[in-house]
């Protein structure tokens, strides 16, 4: 409660029902015991990340309000709670010098805490060999089936990025078995580390849940601007809002959050209005939006004219 007064955009809840107020007394007491360190919050498309900056301050006031030291709190957030993907390399490589610079800000020493931040350009494992995989597995079948299912499924991730559906495996064990490898005295040592390592940390970003998801996404027509295999991937993965890239990542972003989660996002409006995105709206409306806000034209003033009409929401 303490917190309010410093969030400009905070909303108190709205009077409810009698029904849906005793819904709301059993959630509030499942999120009691809910500690700073357990609240995972992703952008998908972060860009340079900008929103993560943004979410940093936001878990620090948090943090600060349970008794946390701001140094400690710092390292926490970048360990336990801030997410982050995209297909461009350098957007990457931007995101985590805005993030670290941000948790240095708390604590002057965190560069030499060699703190790794859970920010990653996408990696797919198109070009990995098969002695790498089976060095990793050693033909342990569940090592095998957990490695092998995320080399199938990153196959080409460059192209798709954070839309894909990646199957949940056993990371601990994978993790267990790299520390092995950095134990071992073996040629294929650096090839398992510095390609499979990698591919592994991203699946695992892919594949947890959220409580918090939070994006500007890409606009990418299905007749305008998908490759081939984008438009056959999402007709077959999202075929409720296949009509542009944007749609697709609400519907994404849904799956990716915890229940009781939230998202929230700025897109274009015409899945509002047209009908292509009529079972997508229902979606939405399935999963109950908080808010909705239709800004239309000229929200942002770099983009002139009638070019860009956009909504934001949360759901």
């Amino acid at each position: 409660a303490e917190l309010h007064d410093g969030w400009k955009y905070y909303l108190d809840e709205a009077e409810q029902a009698r029904s849906v107020e005793a819904q709301l007394a059993k959630l509030r007491e499942e999120y009691k015991t809910i500690k700073p360190e357990e609240i995972k919050v992703i952008d998908p498309c972060m860009g340079s990340g900008h929103i993560l900056v943004y979410a940093f301050d936001v878990l620090m006031q948090i943090y600060t309000s349970a008794g946390w030291d701001q140094r400690e709190a710092a390292q926490s957030i970048l360990k336990n709670n801030l997410f982050g993907l995209d297909i461009d390399d350098r957007a990457a490589q931007l995101a985590y010098f805005a993030v670290m610079m941000k948790a240095r800000q708390y604590d002057r020493r965190l560069l030499t805490r060699g703190i790794q931040p859970n920010i990653f350009s996408i990696r797919e494992s198109n070009g990995i060999q098969v002695m790498t995989i089976e060095y990793f597995h050693k033909n342990e079948p569940k090592l095998k089936a957990d490695i092998e299912s995320i080399v199938t499924e990153m196959r080409d991730a460059k192209e798709y990025g954070s839309i894909l559906n990646i199957t949940p495996v056993d990371f601990a064990g994978l993790y267990a078995r790299f520390d092995e490898i950095r134990e071992d005295i073996n040629m294929m040592q650096m090839s398992a580390l510095d390609e499979l390592l990698p591919l592994v940390k991203c699946a695992e970003v892919l594949a947890q849940k959220y409580d918090v998801v939070v994006t500007n996404p890409p606009y990418m027509g299905i007749k305008s601007g998908m490759t081939i295999k984008i438009s056959e991937k999402v007709k077959k993965d999202y075929p409720k809002s296949k009509s542009d890239l944007y749609a697709v990542f609400i519907e994404k972003n849904i799956r990716s959050a915890k229940a009781n989660g939230f998202i929230s996002m700025i897109t274009q409006h015409s899945w509002m209005f047209q009908s292509s995105y009529s079972k997508l709206r229902d979606i939405v409306l399935m999963n109950c939006p908080v808010s909705l806000i239709h800004l239309g034209a000229r929200a942002f003033d770099e983009i002139g004219g009638e070019v860009v009409q956009t909504c934001s929401f949360i759901i």
